[in-house]
């Protein structure tokens, strides 16, 4: 017994002397390329497998997409997402962690090219992480500079050294119509420049489809086959111009099963002249939050139609206060185009910037009012912000429980505090709401609660609404004193 244990036991340690031997000193060294095409989706309503209905002849296609695919293929390239220094896990990882790596994980996408010069735009979520960031272009390898994101849109600018290079043409996504015919051009599984054809199935709306924690809330929703590889790729009309920039799918398996997703055109053509311009998104605001309007909404609001949107809150003293909007009144339509629905009104307001003045068309006690209102930027202001200043729609939150506005701090008032928490008290009702009755001032800055830094507004406010017990803030008022407050929740 003891001498088969003994064979066994000198058989094991034989083959992994000889594993050892020909990772270590046999095996070539070389940088290896580990492919990582992580598809991004989100678990479908429907658990039964999609099947496509295939009609019982065949019909012939009523356009011609050949010019527009030749015209807008040559405009789309790969991107390679490059993070070195990760590996996989291996048998030696569990006798050796600390063992080198060479390998580089690559991650790919496309983009589309934006200018002559060498402007790419693709999704941020294809390029996030990268250490470097490759694109390739008609057999044509670039390194390219980030010069840019804005990951509330999901869209990335990037820049190559090139001239001459075939930059497409941008529609108008506001004349696109559910039904028109569009096609999807990528580099899904790695394949070059591939199209694929489908209509318009939607437009805007309170999507479901989330990728990690973005929502998309102005889309273009289609059928055309949107596979992993095509994120950032175009998404153009008939006539082969760029209606918008392929983002998301909806998916069991993380390939195409019907529904996709592109940021229009209209509000990808802002982002990427800012970025450009200030290296940050300049987002406007107009202090007021509204709602779509349903049968259930409309009969408690009293509304004669369900066109519109509802103005829900106004900020007070924004925009939307200064222009004379009050809650309860419902937009019609703003610069003369209607609007339907809260997607079709935030994609309008995502085109401008603070600063600009829009006419606003609306709906009160039956009568119809023409006001004009200025956008203002996150602060509540209508300059220009500066990228340490930059914050976005989710770095600030409004609070019915509290009656107030909190908002994160931003770069720069961090390195001017030299602290990496807080939250600013940007606004407290004096008529309702909780914090109104606790010591705390517009302006004051809540550090930490039950010393824990504060750091999200949304998350802040949630455990002061669901806290009870004795409860600890610490506080940094605007002229720079700290001070604790302490209160029991009952």
């Amino acid at each position: 017994m003891k001498s088969s244990f003994k064979i066994i036991l000198i058989a094991f340690l034989s083959g992994l002397g000889g594993a050892f031997l020909y990772q270590e000193v046999l095996q070539p060294t070389q940088v290896t390329e580990v492919v990582r095409e992580v598809p991004t989706y989100q678990q479908a309503n429907n658990p039964s497998t999609y099947e496509p209905a295939y009609p019982s002849t065949p019909a012939a296609l009523p356009v011609d997409f050949r010019d527009a695919a030749e015209k807008s293929v040559h405009s789309v390239v790969y991107i390679k997402n490059l993070q070195r220094g990760r590996r996989s896990m291996s048998f030696m990882d569990f006798f050796s962690r600390d063992i080198p790596s060479d390998e580089v994980a690559v991650g790919s996408g496309s983009g589309v090219i934006y200018s002559e010069d060498g402007y790419i735009i693709t999704n941020n979520h294809v390029i996030k992480g990268a250490d470097e960031i490759e694109v390739q272009h008609e057999k044509r390898t670039y390194r390219a500079e980030l010069v840019g994101t804005d990951p509330d849109m999901d869209i990335a600018v990037l820049k190559i050294d090139a001239e001459d290079l075939p930059a497409i043409d941008i529609a108008r996504s506001s004349s696109v119509k559910v039904g028109d015919w569009v096609l999807a051009v990528g580099n899904p599984f790695n394949l070059t420049s591939t199209v694929t054809a489908g209509i318009v199935s939607a437009l805007g709306g309170e999507a479901n489809a989330l990728r990690e924690n973005f929502p998309i809330e102005q889309y273009i929703q289609t059928d055309a086959a949107i596979n992993p590889g095509n994120s950032g790729g175009a998404l153009v009309d008939i006539n082969g111009d760029l209606i918008g920039i392929n983002t998301s799918i909806i998916s069991r398996t993380g390939s195409y099963a019907g529904y996709g997703f592109a940021v229009p055109s209209d509000i990808v053509l802002k982002i990427v002249e800012d970025l450009k311009k200030y290296k940050v998104v300049q987002k406007a605001f107009t202090g007021a939050d509204v709602q779509d309007i349903d049968e259930s909404i409309a009969r408690k609001a009293g509304l004669k139609n369900l066109s519109g949107v509802l103005v829900e809150n106004i900020r007070k003293e924004g925009a939307a206060d200064n222009a004379g909007l009050r809650p309860g009144d419902v937009i019609k339509k703003i610069e003369g185009r209607s609007i339907n629905s809260k997607s079709s009104f935030e994609e309008y307001i995502s085109s401008k910037s603070p600063g600009d003045a829009v006419s606003v068309q609306y709906e009160r006690d039956g009568r119809i009012y023409e006001t004009n209102l200025t956008l203002e930027n996150v602060y509540g202001e209508t300059e220009i912000i500066s990228g340490d200043e930059a914050l976005s729609a989710s770095d600030v939150f409004f609070s019915d429980y509290l009656g107030a506005e909190m908002r994160k701090l931003n770069r720069a008032e961090k390195q001017r505090l030299r602290t990496e928490v807080g939250v600013v008290i940007t606004e407290i009702d004096d008529d309702r709401g909780f914090m109104r009755r606790l010591d705390l001032n517009e302006g004051d800055i809540i550090l930490a609660i039950n010393r824990r830094g504060a750091v999200d507004p949304e998350a802040v406010a949630n455990f002061i609404q669901k806290y009870y017990g004795r409860i600890y803030f610490e506080i940094l008022d605007k002229n720079g004193n700290q001070r604790t407050l302490t209160y029991r929740f009952q």
